[in-house]
């Protein structure tokens, strides 16, 4: 898994912005890693990891269950929001899915009442989970990878920090970065880059290495 800064460098290097070994200007790399962020962002609202419910919670703590904009409100303030590590898994029988969020306590597993449990998983990869807070007035935006089981949040991104969905190909990040500052750095994009960060997308929206999520039929 690629840092923010290696992937940074990287797609400065795919622009000829950057010769190898050498390290950025800041002001360069400030504006790319600025840029990074807006990417991930711009990802969310485009809808490259699905559609988000708008949920509101009535009592806390309250665990999502993923692909959610959850509203903390003033008269929640005191609500408490779970990312959560394990999901029940569902299981279709003749009377629809049954499944239920649970949650990891004190490295045993607590299955919220009211369902049926099947078996444990781990968040749907690309999950995406935005909080956002009436108190304090700012959002924190996550998304899950599942390729290496974590939340990762992406508007407080710092240099150091592992860039979420590099995992699985780093080189394809740094290649839609390089695209979303080309014009940014004046640089032409060469075909190698296109077909890289074509590619990535493509992986990150399809997830076919994951496994299939069945839906029940809806029919009018």
């Amino acid at each position: 898994m690629a840092t923010c800064r290696a992937t940074v460098n990287t797609a400065l290097r795919k622009l000829g912005r950057l010769a190898a070994g050498r390290e950025p200007r800041a002001a360069d790399t400030t504006d790319a890693m600025d840029a990074l962020r807006g990417m991930y962002g711009a990802w969310v609202a485009g809808g490259a990891f699905g559609r988000l419910a708008d949920v509101v919670p009535l009592s806390s703590p309250y665990t999502t269950s993923g692909n959610e904009r959850v509203f903390r409100s003033k008269q929640a303030d005191e609500l408490v929001v779970n990312l959560p590590e394990l999901m029940s898994g569902a299981r279709f029988d003749d009377y629809g899915w049954c499944g239920r969020a649970v949650m990891v306590v004190d490295a045993g597993i607590t299955i919220l009442p009211g369902q049926v449990f099947g078996y444990c998983a781990t968040p749907r990869d690309g999950s995406v989970v935005a909080i956002s807070d009436a108190v304090c007035g700012e959002t924190a935006t996550f998304i899950y990878d599942g390729t290496i089981k974590q939340w990762q949040q992406i508007d407080a991104l710092a240099l150091d920090d592992e860039a979420p969905r590099s995992a699985g190909d780093p080189q394809g990040l740094a290649a839609c970065l390089a695209m979303e500052i080309s014009d940014q750095f004046g640089a032409d994009v060469l075909a190698g880059t296109q077909m890289q960060a074509a590619r990535f997308k493509a992986a990150m929206t399809s997830r076919f290495s994951m496994p299939r999520t069945e839906t029940v039929g809806c029919y009018f």
